[in-house]
């Protein structure tokens, strides 16, 4: 199995489904069952279940609170241009959780005779067959049709071709913020 992770808001999620989302695939009745394309696709899925869930929310806090994102030199320059985080347990809000995701672009392959790819975002796969590029993942953008209906039916916009005008991709892990509706 080979996946990239691309984050987005931050390397939290990115770095928590590199270490969790094996896991989700192997423990899935799916997987178990053979069933690999969606043991793949009830993986992505979980990941947002356990990031959701306090463990996954601690995780990401912990993440972020250990290893926090290097400045720009015109920042650390500068100082502080915001109140820095206090490091205690109510700063959670501050960290915005919500709005840290990664894509994923995952191949699995089944005793090497057949391939498995799963997607969400835009990380492309990509097969090389006779010098031939041969897409095997298509881009979830805000600016596909069918995306653009799904996103606007959960109650979204897209504006200048991203999602309430902040992502500019329609379909990722973590990124809770936007999966608030559990009817969808």
């Amino acid at each position: 199995m080979f996946g990239v992770f691309d984050g987005h808001g931050g390397r939290e999620v990115a770095l928590y489904t590199e270490d969790h989302l094996e896991n989700a695939i192997k423990s899935s009745e799916h997987y178990k069952k053979g069933d690999y394309g969606e043991a793949l696709r009830q993986s992505f899925l979980e990941i947002d279940r356990q990031l959701e869930g306090k463990e996954g929310r601690e995780a990401l806090a912990k993440m972020k609170r250990s290893n926090p994102p290097n400045k720009a030199p015109l920042f650390k320059l500068l100082g502080e241009i915001t109140s820095p985080n206090t490091g205690e347990e109510g700063d959670d809000a501050k960290l915005m959780l919500d709005s840290i995701g990664c894509t994923a672009n995952v191949i699995f392959f089944d005793n090497m005779k057949r391939l498995y790819i799963a997607n969400a975002g835009d990380s492309r796969c990509v097969l090389a067959r006779a010098g031939k590029a041969v897409p095997l993942s298509f881009d979830h953008k805000p600016d596909n049709a069918e995306e653009k209906r799904r996103i606007e039916a959960a109650g979204s916009t897209i504006q200048e071709g991203r999602v309430d005008g902040n992502l500019n991709l329609s379909r990722s892990l973590g990124d809770l913020k936007y999966k608030i509706n559990k009817d969808l």
